[in-house]
């Protein structure tokens, strides 16, 4: 059969429940992905609770500066990338902990070619 004919043999009505139909999946499958999104979204308190514990030290000493855990930073590395966020700690290790406005990252502390604070405010 052709396209047209199958057309022809469609009704108002059945055009109509098809678009309805068609719309209340849609919606229905949309929120479902919203919530499966809101279920799986990480607690912010839970991970930073471990990023405390891994990088215990409050206080980093970095070429004359003192930067405190909470306070915006920007570093940038041996290799000329740029990160700015709130500084969380340092470890034994001499790994800094940042977290940017998407990621938490850690970075060496050799690695670092300059830091710099961006603001006063400290959380």
């Amino acid at each position: 059969m052709r396209i047209e004919t199958l057309l022809n043999l469609l009704t108002t009505n059945d055009i109509l429940i098809a678009l309805l139909l068609g719309a209340v999946l849609t919606w229905a499958v949309n929120r479902a992905a919203e919530l499966v999104t809101v279920l799986r979204a990480p607690d912010l308190e839970r991970i930073l609770k471990k990023c405390y514990d891994m990088f215990p030290t409050e206080i980093l000493h970095f070429r004359g500066e003192i930067y405190k855990r909470g306070m915006n930073i920007r570093m940038v590395t041996t290799q000329n990338k740029t990160f700015e966020g709130k500084f969380l700690g340092l470890n034994s290790d001499n790994m800094i902990c940042l977290m940017t406005k998407g990621f938490i990252i850690a970075q060496a502390l050799k690695n670092i070619e300059q830091m710099e604070l961006l603001d006063l405010q400290e959380e």
